[in-house]
């Protein structure tokens, strides 16, 4: 028997550049291998928590695959891998090192309010799959 891998992409639920990177992924998600969760939702908050990370900020996107969990720009590429199509173009980027993607990664976070906005709530109505949107 074949084990399930689960694909869990966890991101700032107000954040208006991650609504835009989760709708890009819906879309081209064709084989609707990913799930969704905000990092404000419950299954987000008690990941965090797991990872020791603090409550309330939510500054990076964590993918999870089964029980292995990747940030900053390594979760980046990972969910670009899990998609695949012509998007894997893009990990040409993953040949630089780590931490200078890592770097900046950091910097974008740190200004994506400023420059693409912040919601009131978090946007669930593009998630069309049932069990596509955890919480």
């Amino acid at each position: 028997m074949k084990e399930e891998i689960v694909k869990i992409v966890y991101f700032d639920g107000i954040c208006g550049m991650c609504d835009w990177f989760v709708n890009l992924l819906v879309k081209i998600d064709y084989n609707k291998n990913l799930k969704f969760s905000s990092l404000q939702g419950e299954s987000g908050q008690v990941l965090l928590s797991n990872l020791k990370m603090d409550l309330n900020e939510f500054n990076t996107v964590l993918f999870k695959i089964n029980d292995q969990v990747y940030t900053k720009s390594t979760a980046v590429f990972k969910i670009i891998e899990s998609v695949g199509g012509f998007y894997k173009i893009f990990l040409i980027f993953n040949l630089l090192p780590t931490k200078f993607n890592d770097w900046l990664y950091s910097k974008i976070a740190k200004y994506r309010y400023k420059y693409f906005g912040k919601l009131d709530k978090c946007d669930i109505s593009k998630f069309n799959v049932p069990g596509q949107f955890i919480d």
